[in-house]
Protein backbone atom coordinates (compact mmCIF):
# COMPACT_ATOMS: atom_id res chain seq x y z
CA UNK A 1 0.00 0.00 0.00
CA UNK A 2 1.66 3.25 -1.08
CA UNK A 3 0.90 5.88 1.27
CA UNK A 4 0.61 9.48 -0.69
CA UNK A 5 2.30 12.42 0.56
CA UNK A 6 0.33 15.37 1.92
CA UNK A 7 1.08 18.79 0.53
CA UNK A 8 -0.35 21.74 2.40
CA UNK A 9 -1.12 24.98 0.45
CA UNK A 10 -0.76 28.11 2.68
CA UNK A 11 -2.50 31.27 1.76
CA UNK A 12 -0.67 34.77 0.79
CA UNK A 13 -1.47 36.10 3.90
CA UNK A 14 -0.34 33.05 6.87
CA UNK A 15 2.75 33.10 4.38
CA UNK A 16 3.77 36.08 5.30
CA UNK A 17 2.68 36.17 9.16
CA UNK A 18 5.11 32.81 9.31
CA UNK A 19 8.09 35.19 7.73
CA UNK A 20 7.20 37.75 10.26
CA UNK A 21 7.27 34.52 13.05
CA UNK A 22 10.65 33.50 11.72
CA UNK A 23 12.26 36.89 10.94
CA UNK A 24 10.53 39.62 13.30
CA UNK A 25 11.98 40.33 16.50
CA UNK A 26 8.41 40.85 18.15
CA UNK A 27 8.14 37.22 16.88
CA UNK A 28 11.17 36.09 19.08
CA UNK A 29 9.50 37.78 22.21
CA UNK A 30 6.27 35.93 21.64
CA UNK A 31 7.82 32.59 21.53
CA UNK A 32 10.22 33.10 24.25
CA UNK A 33 7.36 34.72 26.40
CA UNK A 34 5.24 31.77 25.38
CA UNK A 35 8.06 28.72 26.38
CA UNK A 36 8.52 30.83 29.74
CA UNK A 37 4.35 30.55 30.43
CA UNK A 38 4.19 26.82 29.33
CA UNK A 39 7.07 26.05 31.95
CA UNK A 40 5.42 27.82 34.91
CA UNK A 41 1.89 26.43 33.66
CA UNK A 42 3.08 23.11 33.70
CA UNK A 43 4.97 23.03 36.92
CA UNK A 44 3.52 21.22 39.71
CA UNK A 45 1.58 23.33 41.94
CA UNK A 46 0.63 26.51 40.42
CA UNK A 47 -2.25 25.22 38.66
CA UNK A 48 -4.21 27.44 40.74
CA UNK A 49 -3.06 30.02 39.25
CA UNK A 50 -3.24 29.23 35.96
CA UNK A 51 -5.59 31.70 35.50
CA UNK A 52 -3.36 34.32 35.81
CA UNK A 53 -0.72 32.47 33.31
CA UNK A 54 -2.99 32.25 30.76
CA UNK A 55 -4.17 36.05 31.19
CA UNK A 56 -0.70 36.78 31.09
CA UNK A 57 -0.12 34.93 27.70
CA UNK A 58 -3.07 36.53 26.25
CA UNK A 59 -1.60 39.98 27.12
CA UNK A 60 1.58 38.76 25.69
CA UNK A 61 -0.02 37.79 22.41
CA UNK A 62 -2.09 40.73 22.08
CA UNK A 63 1.16 43.14 22.65
CA UNK A 64 3.19 40.85 19.75
CA UNK A 65 0.16 41.24 17.50
CA UNK A 66 -0.41 45.51 17.70
CA UNK A 67 3.75 45.41 17.42
CA UNK A 68 3.45 43.20 14.42
CA UNK A 69 0.40 45.33 12.77
CA UNK A 70 2.83 48.42 13.31
CA UNK A 71 5.98 47.12 11.57
CA UNK A 72 3.59 46.03 9.02
CA UNK A 73 2.17 49.46 8.59
CA UNK A 74 5.85 51.14 8.83
CA UNK A 75 7.28 48.55 5.97
CA UNK A 76 4.00 49.21 3.82
CA UNK A 77 4.80 52.88 4.16
CA UNK A 78 8.23 52.46 3.10
CA UNK A 79 7.39 50.34 0.09
CA UNK A 80 4.74 52.88 -1.33
CA UNK A 81 7.29 55.56 -0.48
CA UNK A 82 9.94 54.10 -2.74
CA UNK A 83 7.52 53.37 -5.46
CA UNK A 84 6.40 57.30 -5.80
CA UNK A 85 10.21 57.95 -5.70
CA UNK A 86 10.74 55.26 -8.47
CA UNK A 87 8.18 56.48 -10.42
CA UNK A 88 8.55 59.87 -10.46
CA UNK A 89 12.62 59.42 -11.21
CA UNK A 90 11.29 57.69 -14.38
CA UNK A 91 9.17 60.08 -15.13
CA UNK A 92 12.09 62.41 -15.06
CA UNK A 93 14.30 60.53 -17.47
CA UNK A 94 11.90 59.90 -19.76
CA UNK A 95 12.84 56.38 -20.84
CA UNK A 96 15.86 55.05 -22.14
CA UNK A 97 16.55 55.60 -25.72
CA UNK A 98 19.12 54.66 -28.23
CA UNK A 99 20.95 56.47 -29.99
CA UNK A 100 21.76 55.88 -33.76
CA UNK A 101 24.80 54.77 -34.42
CA UNK A 102 26.17 55.92 -37.79
CA UNK A 103 26.98 52.52 -40.14
CA UNK A 104 30.41 52.53 -42.21
CA UNK A 105 32.27 55.25 -40.76
CA UNK A 106 35.00 55.82 -42.35
CA UNK A 107 38.62 54.68 -41.01
CA UNK A 108 41.34 57.37 -39.79
CA UNK A 109 43.72 55.60 -42.84
CA UNK A 110 40.64 56.44 -45.47
CA UNK A 111 40.43 60.05 -44.02
CA UNK A 112 43.48 60.87 -44.59
CA UNK A 113 44.26 59.28 -47.94
CA UNK A 114 40.47 61.04 -48.81
CA UNK A 115 42.10 64.59 -47.87
CA UNK A 116 45.54 64.03 -49.53
CA UNK A 117 43.77 63.48 -52.76
CA UNK A 118 41.56 66.51 -52.27
CA UNK A 119 45.25 68.42 -51.61
CA UNK A 120 46.23 66.45 -55.17
CA UNK A 121 43.54 66.10 -57.43
CA UNK A 122 44.61 64.13 -60.27
CA UNK A 123 42.47 66.65 -63.36
CA UNK A 124 43.36 70.34 -61.20
CA UNK A 125 45.74 72.31 -59.43
CA UNK A 126 49.32 71.12 -59.26
CA UNK A 127 49.17 67.83 -60.21
CA UNK A 128 48.17 69.21 -63.94
CA UNK A 129 50.23 72.17 -63.75
CA UNK A 130 53.00 70.22 -63.19
CA UNK A 131 52.28 67.65 -65.82
CA UNK A 132 51.50 69.99 -68.56
CA UNK A 133 54.03 72.32 -67.94
CA UNK A 134 57.32 70.39 -66.17
CA UNK A 135 57.27 73.26 -63.76
CA UNK A 136 59.28 75.17 -65.76
CA UNK A 137 56.91 78.17 -67.06
CA UNK A 138 55.74 80.73 -64.48
CA UNK A 139 54.10 78.68 -61.98
CA UNK A 140 51.52 80.38 -59.88
CA UNK A 141 52.11 80.95 -56.43
CA UNK A 142 48.68 80.05 -55.26
CA UNK A 143 49.16 75.99 -56.65
CA UNK A 144 51.81 75.50 -54.16
CA UNK A 145 50.21 76.31 -50.89
CA UNK A 146 48.19 72.96 -51.02
CA UNK A 147 51.68 71.07 -51.11
CA UNK A 148 52.88 73.37 -48.34
CA UNK A 149 49.61 72.75 -46.48
CA UNK A 150 49.85 69.13 -46.88
CA UNK A 151 53.66 68.78 -45.64
CA UNK A 152 52.12 71.02 -42.30
CA UNK A 153 49.84 68.66 -42.15
CA UNK A 154 51.13 65.95 -42.64
CA UNK A 155 54.57 66.28 -40.75
CA UNK A 156 53.66 63.46 -37.85
CA UNK A 157 50.76 61.27 -39.89
CA UNK A 158 50.92 58.37 -40.17
CA UNK A 159 48.87 54.73 -41.89
CA UNK A 160 48.08 51.92 -40.40
CA UNK A 161 47.60 50.01 -43.68
CA UNK A 162 51.52 49.28 -43.84
CA UNK A 163 51.58 49.74 -47.54
CA UNK A 164 49.35 52.31 -47.51
CA UNK A 165 52.12 54.02 -44.99
CA UNK A 166 55.53 53.64 -46.93
CA UNK A 167 53.73 54.92 -50.36
CA UNK A 168 52.57 58.10 -48.09
CA UNK A 169 56.30 58.28 -46.48
CA UNK A 170 57.71 58.26 -50.29
CA UNK A 171 55.07 60.83 -51.35
CA UNK A 172 56.10 62.85 -48.44
CA UNK A 173 59.82 62.81 -49.12
CA UNK A 174 59.00 63.72 -52.52
CA UNK A 175 57.11 66.75 -51.63
CA UNK A 176 59.68 67.92 -49.40
CA UNK A 177 62.22 67.46 -51.94
CA UNK A 178 59.83 69.41 -54.73
CA UNK A 179 59.41 72.33 -52.00
CA UNK A 180 62.81 72.46 -51.15
CA UNK A 181 63.86 72.83 -54.60
CA UNK A 182 61.19 75.64 -55.44
CA UNK A 183 62.06 77.67 -52.61
CA UNK A 184 66.06 77.46 -53.48
CA UNK A 185 65.68 77.73 -57.58
CA UNK A 186 63.01 79.75 -58.03
CA UNK A 187 61.48 83.15 -57.64
CA UNK A 188 58.04 84.90 -57.05
CA UNK A 189 57.44 87.28 -59.47
CA UNK A 190 53.76 88.76 -59.29
CA UNK A 191 52.23 86.03 -57.95
CA UNK A 192 54.25 83.57 -60.28
CA UNK A 193 57.33 81.71 -59.36
CA UNK A 194 60.41 81.38 -62.25
CA UNK A 195 63.63 79.77 -62.44
CA UNK A 196 66.06 82.90 -62.16
CA UNK A 197 68.32 82.78 -66.05
CA UNK A 198 71.30 81.50 -66.24
CA UNK A 199 72.55 85.35 -67.62
CA UNK A 200 71.90 86.54 -63.55
CA UNK A 201 72.60 82.88 -61.92
CA UNK A 202 75.82 81.87 -60.30
CA UNK A 203 76.61 78.97 -62.63
CA UNK A 204 75.58 80.56 -65.55
CA UNK A 205 73.30 78.65 -68.25
CA UNK A 206 75.27 75.91 -67.18
CA UNK A 207 73.84 76.13 -63.41
CA UNK A 208 70.66 77.03 -64.94
CA UNK A 209 70.42 73.25 -66.99
CA UNK A 210 71.51 71.22 -63.77
CA UNK A 211 69.11 73.24 -61.65
CA UNK A 212 66.63 72.60 -64.10
CA UNK A 213 67.49 68.91 -64.87
CA UNK A 214 67.27 68.39 -60.61
CA UNK A 215 63.94 70.25 -60.64
CA UNK A 216 62.97 68.13 -63.18
CA UNK A 217 63.63 64.18 -61.36
CA UNK A 218 61.71 65.88 -58.54
CA UNK A 219 58.99 67.05 -60.40
CA UNK A 220 59.05 63.60 -61.45
CA UNK A 221 59.40 62.25 -58.10
CA UNK A 222 56.57 63.99 -56.65
CA UNK A 223 54.44 62.70 -59.41
CA UNK A 224 54.85 59.18 -59.37
CA UNK A 225 54.97 59.01 -55.76
CA UNK A 226 51.77 60.71 -56.01
CA UNK A 227 49.91 57.95 -58.37
CA UNK A 228 51.94 55.25 -56.56
CA UNK A 229 50.04 56.56 -53.20
CA UNK A 230 46.18 56.60 -54.48
CA UNK A 231 46.88 53.34 -56.47
CA UNK A 232 48.41 51.33 -53.40
CA UNK A 233 45.25 53.21 -51.10
CA UNK A 234 42.85 51.54 -54.15
CA UNK A 235 44.31 48.23 -53.49
CA UNK A 236 44.34 47.72 -49.79
CA UNK A 237 41.01 49.66 -49.72
CA UNK A 238 41.57 52.29 -47.89
CA UNK A 239 40.26 54.16 -51.05
CA UNK A 240 36.88 53.21 -52.55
Amino acid sequence: MRVGRLRIEYPGGVKRFGDFLVNSPAALLLGGTTVVLLVLFLIPGLHPIAWIIGLLAVVVLAGVLVLWFLEWRRTQDRIDQLNARLAKAHAAIGGVSLSPVAEDEPSADTVRAERIRELFPTGSGLVQELRVESGFSPLPTALVAPLREFLDEFSHASFENPASHFAFMDLYRAGTALTEWLDSQTQDTAGKLEMAPGDVREGGWRGFAEAREAGQRRIDAFLSTRQAFERTALENDVLG
